[in-house]
């Protein structure tokens, strides 16, 4: 499931980009991640990157086939296209499709999606129940979201 070991990553919602800046700004620069910042709603992603996991769990709620399209992020932090000499934090900004898949997801379907998910990264007899666990949170993240009208962010670092 987790990308990248040594790679921290979590998710949020904010109603703007210019919001979820601001609220990094007062974390100042969130060493631990926008999850520890009190009163955010956050959610320690540990290992799940947004282009790769997300997108494989992505792929399975709509029934998808895994495309690189399926995740579309855009860079906040650091501005003007510098994020590859960039050495972190990183911010980005979630399409809202992302969002409104997840918060759209059925769910009876989850435990299914959970066990599928977890075993295209884990190969054999594994434990689901942290995956449904996290697949959960994150589909309440984006019904809380969408519900507010916010966006969902990922914040990354190393």
């Amino acid at each position: 499931m987790g990308a990248s070991v040594g790679v921290l990553f979590d998710y949020f919602r904010a109603p703007d980009g210019e919001t979820a800046l601001r609220l990094l700004d007062e974390g100042d620069g969130v060493p631990n991640g926008p999850a520890t910042i009190a009163g955010l709603d956050a959610l320690d992603a540990k290992g799940i990157d947004p282009h790769i996991a997300l997108g494989e769990l992505i792929g399975l709620i709509r029934a998808a086939p895994e495309s690189a399209d399926l995740v579309r992020t855009r860079f906040l932090w650091p501005p003007d296209g510098t994020e590859a000499q960039h050495e972190g934090p990183w911010l980005e900004e979630l399409d809202d499709r992302i969002r409104d898949a997840l918060a759209g997801a059925e769910d009876r379907a989850l435990p299914s999606v959970a066990e599928e998910w977890v075993r295209i990264e884990e190969p054999g007899e594994v434990d689901t129940a942290p995956a449904l666990r996290f697949v959960e949170s994150l589909v309440a993240l984006a019904r809380r979201a969408r519900q507010a009208n916010d966006h969902l962010y990922c914040w990354t670092c190393l």
